[in-house]
């Protein structure tokens, strides 16, 4: 899926994925909101990081609407927290109607919270798994 630059990309979680992908879409070009209610996780932000950092709860409605949630093109909920992330990409999607919500997911079986709703799952261990089948089957051609 390619988006237009300048497009507006609210990520909520400032650990490593979040504070990676706001990075990335940064210096793409993309209009980049971060909220993290831990003023140190932006820390983990380059220095000349070029989106806007606001300490926030990422489900509270007001600052959702502060940072033109309405305007987004994308979501991404990646803090540590499972229900969480599932709570916010739902109110992004059926509350706002942002076109595209990524949420990630620790625990593959939480899927069945976003089945029927323009939601995409990011799943670490299923991406860590593939990733090692892929590895194991290029050994076997090898042999």
């Amino acid at each position: 899926m390619k988006f237009e630059r300048k497009e507006r990309v609210i990520i909520v979680g400032c650990g490593r994925l979040g504070g990676r992908l706001a990075t990335m879409l940064s210096d793409k070009g993309y209009q980049v909101v971060i909220i993290d209610n831990d003023e140190n996780s932006f820390k983990k932000l380059p220095e000349g990081f070029g989106g806007i950092q606001i300490k926030a709860d990422g489900i509270d409605l007001e600052t959702l609407k502060y940072v033109d949630i309405d305007d987004a093109a994308m979501l991404v909920a990646c803090t540590g927290n499972d229900n969480m992330n599932s709570l916010i990409a739902q109110i992004a999607s059926r509350i706002f109607g942002v076109p595209n919500v990524y949420v990630r997911f620790e625990d593959t079986d939480k899927e069945k919270l976003i089945n029927g709703f323009n939601i995409q799952g990011i799943y670490p261990f299923k991406l860590t798994m593939g990733i090692f089948e892929e590895m194991l089957s290029n050994e076997d051609e090898e042999d």
